[in-house]
């Protein structure tokens, strides 16, 4: 008596098989291009030199900085190498949560008189580090400025280290920014600032990923981040920096909120 074997169907019979493996092939060959090209782009990226920006003069602005040592920071290396720091910012006395929002979307647009002089309203935001904000790409709902959808570039620098950078404004409201910032097309982490409302003012509290979440090469490229884009002493200033600019916002954000500028040309009188 002759045995039949029975043959599933489901099993993909050898025609299949051999149809296939060209695909897989082609897939396999075109991952390795990936790969060496980012990791190529990776190379020249680590062996340019940083940008050289050029320095404004300090602004000579009538008010003083707090202390920034006094708000609470916290810095770790997660386990694929991105870094996470969360930063409570200094109370911001008499401030609401929207005098924060409307300050941040009329920010790259915008001009301020004071001491009889016009500058970018940027120039307020800190006295010694600020070089340019400018919109990159409008939102595309046509709303202007740091507007959701918007892709922001600045120039700055944090003490002896110079920053340029582009991101993209992914959700703005009267209580919320999130930022994600893009680099060679690459998307490299997420910067959410919170505007808490509270019985005394606004409690601004920032939480940032700063690098790739790809794999493979996502460990590679957060190498790079961290030992020459922002490595620990550039963190530390990078802070410093953030404390420092959130904590000026004190000084005006309640006067800018409440004119109403021909053509964001804003008047400080202090």
């Amino acid at each position: 008596m002759m045995n039949r074997c029975r043959v599933n169907s489901d099993t993909p019979q050898l025609p299949q098989v051999l149809t296939a493996m060209p695909n897989l092939k082609q897939t396999i060959k075109l991952l390795i291009f990936v790969v060496t090209l980012l990791t190529i782009i990776f190379v020249v990226a680590w062996l340019r030199p940083l940008p050289e920006l050029p320095r404004h003069q300090p602004r000579d602005l009538p008010w003083t900085l707090p202390d920034f040592s006094r708000a609470k920071t916290q810095i770790e290396v997660l386990n694929d190498g991105r870094i996470h720091i969360q930063i409570e910012h200094l109370p911001l006395h008499n401030i609401e949560p929207k005098f924060i929002s409307y300050f941040y979307k009329v920010l790259p647009i915008s001009t301020v008189m004071i001491n009889g002089q016009i500058i970018p309203m940027y120039h307020i935001f800190h006295p010694t580090e600020h070089g340019d904000i400018y919109v990159v790409e409008a939102a595309a709902s046509g709303e202007k400025g740091m507007a959701t959808g918007a892709l922001i570039g600045r120039k700055e620098w944090f003490g002896a280290y110079n920053s340029e950078a582009t991101g993209r404004i992914l959700e703005m409201n009267s209580t919320l920014m999130i930022a994600r910032p893009e680099m060679f097309g690459l998307h490299l982490g997420l910067i959410t600032h919170t505007f808490e409302k509270t019985e005394w003012g606004t409690r601004y509290t920032l939480e940032s990923f700063i690098g790739s979440e790809l794999p493979i090469i996502g460990p590679l490229i957060n190498s790079y981040i961290r030992n020459k884009m922002f490595p620990p002493t550039m963190i530390t200033e990078w802070i410093r920096h953030q404390v420092q600019e959130v904590s000026s916002l004190q000084f005006f954000v309640r006067e800018l909120y409440e004119q109403t500028p021909e053509d964001n040309q804003f008047i400080l009188n202090i």
